[in-house]
């Protein structure tokens, strides 16, 4: 466009140099923006890479970051139980459940203390405020496999659904034996000689059970979720030696 033509459209001097930069040609037409950024002067880099660079950037640490914590979480998870025992109300015996442990571990040649999970962490009054939600869901979770409670408390433990039947997890031949002996026991801890009405076993005939000093006499062993460890659980009955 010449001035004459310029003029005769009225435009400013301003606006014919821009209109002189818009009809350039771009000088960085064709160029990848790695070499654009290189090329400016240092007082532009930075706005041009926070526009261009800095959202790619922060996206690829962003994925990098939950990689390393998903990796880190995998490797520093500790491994899950083979086998859970919780008890009830029996805080006051967590050294006898202890010996229980190591003891059911060198039998079965289980070196990793944190695969055999025996505690007695667990209370409940039946008047509320106690862990009967928590119970509940670990036990629906399969983080509980076997309960060990007082037997006046064992009924508790029925009605709120945390004790399967022995015929769930025990064997044919294994329940009529422990029936023959007197251990089994319905959800009130009377004696049953008939396994499928059995709700839980009496710790009573435990050799295991009465070998370690202050546990009590009188206690229930009750099944639970066994669904991925029924074969810990069978070893653990065996292990407490009902005669």
């Amino acid at each position: 466009m010449d001035e004459r033509q310029g003029d005769r459209y009225g435009l400013s001097s301003d606006q014919k140099d821009a209109l002189g930069v818009l009809a350039s040609a771009d000088p960085h037409a064709g160029q990848s923006k790695w070499t654009i950024f290189r090329q400016l002067p240092p007082a532009e880099r930075w706005p041009y890479f926070a526009q261009h660079f800095l959202p790619g950037v922060l996206a690829a640490g962003l994925v990098l970051a939950l990689l390393i914590g998903l990796v880190v979480t995998r490797l520093t998870r500790p491994p899950d139980p083979l086998i859970s025992v919780q008890g009830f109300n029996m805080s006051a015996h967590e050294e006898g459940f202890d010996r229980l442990k190591q003891g059911f571990m060198r039998e079965q040649g289980i070196k990793d203390g944190r695969l055999v999970d025996m505690e007695a962490t667990l209370t409940l009054n039946g008047q509320g405020y106690d862990d009967s939600a928590k119970a509940l869901t670990r036990v629906t979770a399969g983080q509980i496999n076997m309960v060990i409670a007082p037997a006046g408390l064992f009924p508790t433990l029925c009605k709120r659904g945390l004790v399967a039947k022995p015929s769930q997890g025990l064997k044919g031949g294994d329940l009529r034996r422990l029936a023959s002996q007197g251990v089994l026991v319905d959800s009130k801890g009377r004696q049953v000689s008939n396994p499928s009405h059995a709700m839980g076993l009496d710790l009573s005939r435990s050799s295991r059970w009465k070998q370690v000093p202050g546990l009590p006499k009188h206690a229930i062993l009750g099944l639970s979720n066994i669904a991925d460890t029924v074969s810990y659980v069978r070893a653990f009955v065996d292990y407490m030696e009902f005669d």
